[in-house]
């Protein structure tokens, strides 16, 4: 075994989808590992050596946590970050590292920091409240239609809003927000980048992600993205440069908007993300696994892959809540090249990412169509 894995306990904070996915890898190389999450049925439950039951905000809970391991990760940025800046003070590894995290937390920080370091991005404004927001807008100093965001908390296209008219202001909540210009972007894409501790570096080819209109999730990942060679190189060294300006160690996903040749970087997360998952099928090194090799600085491990990679998210049928019950599932035994992953939540939601799906195909058609066909067909309704 690798010294630099011998006799280290890793500390996971969250306990979810990602979490669990990171367990394979680490289970893998016998990684002694530890979950924190405040679900009792978290999927990582069984799949770690330890599972603690606990407020991922607490500050005490958190520092207790990570006295207990040598290196604490994350797999979802809404946690205590005063807690990780203290463990690093009494020289606990954690990855990626306090301030990084702290920047991309809070999403006024995270365009500021875009703005400071000449990141292209959509033009923004911040304000504290919707009262300041309501005041902005009777001066005629904001653009319609704009998007609203959150500056903390939103997840899977929660916290974030269109708004066409100044009326759609209605039902906002009173926080914190940013109200970025509109785009009108011919694609999303997203890169994932990989940095381990000696500043070692490598990102998987950019990605291309399909929404659903109404959700505002992601519906489809669609790998490689249909950019030319030289969107490619703009975007891949565009996620280098935000790694190492965050100086961040381990996954990072860079989410960017496409207009024309036009490359705008939309939004962070220094986790495993969502648009890598087909690298588990898809590479010989997958977002998982090389975000263990960064956060224990050893070698990079190969990005790249062959045809065509489609994963599609499972997600909670609308109208559906409570102790979760699927259909069709067998379709995708059925399927040339289609690997399933569930995720193990007991309890389903609309929206609520319960699995995915992903299809290996030589050509983009063939696999889009299964992709579909799977889309269609999966249901995820309660008992």
């Amino acid at each position: 075994m690798s010294s630099q894995l011998k006799n280290k306990k890793l500390g996971i904070i969250g306990g979810g989808q990602l979490g669990k996915m990171l367990l394979a890898e680490c289970n893998k190389m016998n990684i002694y590992t530890s979950v924190i999450d405040p679900n009792k049925d978290s999927p990582c439950k069984k799949q770690c050596d330890n599972f603690i039951l606990g407020d991922i905000n607490d500050f005490e809970t958190i520092l207790d946590f990570g006295k207990k391991n040598d290196v604490i990760t994350f797999e979802i940025e809404h946690i205590n970050v005063e807690a990780l800046e203290e463990l690093e003070k009494i020289g606990k590894e954690v990855y990626p590292k306090s301030k990084t995290l702290r920047v991309i937390q809070d999403k006024n920080l995270q365009k500021t920091f875009f703005q400071e370091n000449n990141i292209p991005t959509a033009p923004f404004k911040f304000f504290n409240s919707l009262k300041e927001f309501s005041k902005s807008i009777d001066k005629n100093e904001i653009e319609f239609p704009c998007v609203w965001k959150k500056t903390k908390f939103g997840y899977d296209g929660f916290g974030v809003k269109l708004l066409n008219t100044s009326s759609d202001i209605k039902n906002l909540p009173d926080t914190e927000m940013i109200i970025e210009k509109n785009i009108p972007f011919d694609k999303e894409i997203s890169v994932i980048v990989s940095r381990n501790v000696g500043g070692d570096i490598k990102c998987f080819n950019a990605v291309e992600m399909e929404f659903n209109k109404k959700s505002n999730q992601v519906e489809f990942v669609i790998s490689p993205a249909d950019i030319n060679k030289e969107i490619e190189r703009e975007v891949q060294e565009l996620a280098v440069k935000l790694s190492e300006k965050l100086d961040c160690v381990g996954v990072l996903a860079v989410e960017m908007f496409l207009k024309g040749d036009q490359v705008l970087v939309n939004e962070l997360a220094p986790r495993p993300h969502n648009s890598g998952h087909y690298s588990i099928e898809a590479c010989l090194t997958s977002q998982f696994e090389q975000h263990i090799r960064s956060i224990f600085n050893l070698p990079l491990g190969d990005t790249k892959h062959s045809g065509t990679a489609i994963m599609l998210n499972i997600v909670g049928d609308s109208g559906y809540e409570g102790k979760v019950s699927y259909e069709n599932l067998d379709n995708v035994f059925k399927s040339k090249n289609a690997s399933l992953h569930i995720y193990g939540k007991e309890h389903t939601r609309p929206n609520r990412k319960m699995g995915h799906v992903t299809i290996i195909c030589d050509k983009f058609e063939e696999a889009y169509d299964t992709a579909k066909y799977l889309k269609d067909s999966i249901k995820v309704k309660s008992e």
